[in-house]
């Protein structure tokens, strides 16, 4: 996980909003399949992917293979590992960049890797809360109410992982991670002023099959 400050203009951001806004109503949008977001692809003819390359031009080769979209989110995503990276044959990585100005808003990023969420799942469902020890208070700092708990006591699942860290939503910044590493966002339902909330989405690195892989579906 790696934390870049004050990296992206106001004028980029406002190319990707004024994507989302030309866009979102065409075939470019399609819904997520757990009615958790819609996701306006950024693609080679767009001007906005002109913008993604310069960002990832700053860590990535400039003939990296992307995956960009624009993202509006109606519910928080669960937590998971993104499938971009599952049966890889190289590395691949994910940026997610805030379009709102609030540090309520983020994304958990933790040390636990996983090939795919099947994996993460058989992880979940036989995770030993009993002989395990929380190592984070991370459930009573941020609105984690989503994620998975122990059946037993409401213990939140997040308190016992290895926290790497929170990006918190402030405009100008992105976060780069490793797409198989395991993270959650942060609910912003709580909060009554969204309704929503909006992200742009990158993925570098090519899947080992695209028919494997299908951006539309979340755990």
């Amino acid at each position: 996980m790696q934390v870049f400050k004050n990296k992206i203009s106001k004028e980029t951001l406002d190319i990707f909003r004024q994507h989302y806004d030309k866009y979102s109503n065409t075939e470019m949008m399609a819904v997520n399949t757990h009615d958790i977001d819609t996701r306006t692809m950024i693609q080679k003819q767009h001007t906005a992917f002109d913008e993604i390359r310069k960002i990832t031009n700053n860590h990535f080769p400039s003939d990296a293979y992307l995956y960009a979209n624009y993202q509006r989110q109606t519910n928080p995503t669960f937590m998971h590992v993104d499938e971009w990276g599952r049966d890889r044959k190289q590395p691949t990585y994910t940026i997610i960049i805030p379009m709102h100005q609030d540090t309520r808003l983020g994304v958990a990023i933790f040390k636990e890797m996983f090939n795919s969420n099947d994996d993460f799942k058989n992880f979940l469902m036989n995770f030993p809360y009993d002989k395990k020890q929380k190592l984070t208070n991370i459930s009573e700092q941020y609105e984690l109410g989503h994620t998975p708990t122990n059946y037993k006591n409401g213990d939140f699942l997040v308190d016992f992982l290895e926290l790497e860290g929170v990006f918190e939503y402030n405009l100008g910044d992105y976060v780069l991670f490793d797409t198989n590493r395991l993270h959650v966002s942060t609910d912003f339902r709580p909060f009554s002023e969204y309704k929503f909330k909006d992200l742009v989405q990158i993925h570098i690195g090519k899947q080992n099959d695209k028919n494997s892989y299908n951006p539309f579906v979340a755990y």
